[in-house]
């Protein structure tokens, strides 16, 4: 065995797998904390579907194109691939033992990852599409104040995620908008003050689910590496270092939430860092196990 091949490249940098490895000496408490966040990205989840649901009903018209309804649940079906996806993950990297990777086990945990991606990647199409879409707006003629819709059963968007409908009740204190638009293939209409606010944010959204679909490629790799005890590649640091990087811009994402006043895509976005965090964790768990066989191997190789 060549010895390259069975020294970690990474013991010297700072990266997120580095952070971790001192968990590794509390196994029940790294494993609780982890099963505690898969409970919590499943409980978010529900929030997503439930927000999505209520927004179909909202934002769009009882004809709208099966395209449409499509995207509007984009962040549903996002939400459920990256699930389906981490639960893919754990099952490679901790779950399951050497021995239950049959070649059907093997293209199990390729297919599924394989319609994940498909899954994320039609997400982020559907958060491109809804975030171009702020900018394909008319203005509703005639109307300067919410009251006038009023008991009409008109719809007012509050933020990127929230509807009210406006009755007489409320109609006062909507907005304080005098001029509202109507963005295309939408029933809902919202005030002027609103529409540079969720066009900065659907380029939020866009870059977060690009910046996500690069980590998980960069996961890949290192599944892959680790799996062939390529340990002394010089490609593993880099991977690990650029993710190390991505997900510094992913945080910085949940912050810009949690400013802009979005608490729960800010905490969405810390549990999917922790949840994929808890995956970094079982590849150091992997790596430093299967370091030890090797060298193992080499102790009790003849001379």
């Amino acid at each position: 065995m060549n010895n390259n091949n069975t020294l970690s490249p990474t013991a010297q940098l700072l990266t997120v797998k580095s952070l971790l490895v001192p968990l590794l000496t509390r196994p029940k408490v790294a494993h609780f904390i982890k099963y505690m966040v898969y409970i919590s990205l499943l409980i978010n989840t529900g929030f997503y579907l439930l927000d999505d649901y209520q927004a179909l009903f909202a934002a769009i018209p009882d004809d709208a194109p099966l395209m449409d309804i499509l995207t509007r649940f984009s962040t549903s079906v996002d939400m459920v691939a990256w699930v389906m996806l981490i639960v893919l993950f754990e099952l490679e990297t901790y779950a399951l033992p050497d021995e239950a990777f049959t070649k059907k086990i093997t293209a199990f945990l390729l297919g599924g990852r394989v319609i994940c991606y498909i899954l994320i990647v039609f997400a982020a199409y559907g958060y491109t599409v809804e975030a171009l879409n702020t900018y394909d707006y008319s203005e509703v003629d005639g109307v300067t104040d919410t009251c006038q819709l009023a008991g009409g059963g008109e719809w007012l968007q509050i933020n990127s995620i929230d509807y009210e409908e406006i009755t007489p009740e409320n109609c006062e204190s909507l907005s304080d908008d005098s001029l509202f638009y109507q963005l295309e293939g939408e029933s809902s209409v919202l005030g002027e003050s609103l529409l540079g606010h969720i066009q900065r944010q659907g380029w939020l959204d866009i870059s977060n689910a690009i910046i996500w679909i690069i980590v998980v490629v960069l996961i890949e790799i290192e599944v892959w590496l680790q799996g062939a005890d390529r340990f002394g590649s010089r490609l593993l640091p880099v991977v690990r270092v650029s993710k190390t990087l991505f997900y510094l811009v992913l945080i910085f994402n949940g912050f810009a939430w949690a400013l802009t006043g979005y608490a729960l895509y800010a905490w969405d976005a810390f549990l999917w860092i922790f949840g994929f965090w808890a995956i970094e964790l079982n590849l150091a768990e992997w790596e430093q196990d299967r370091l030890e066989e090797l060298r193992a191997e080499q102790v009790a190789a003849p001379a």
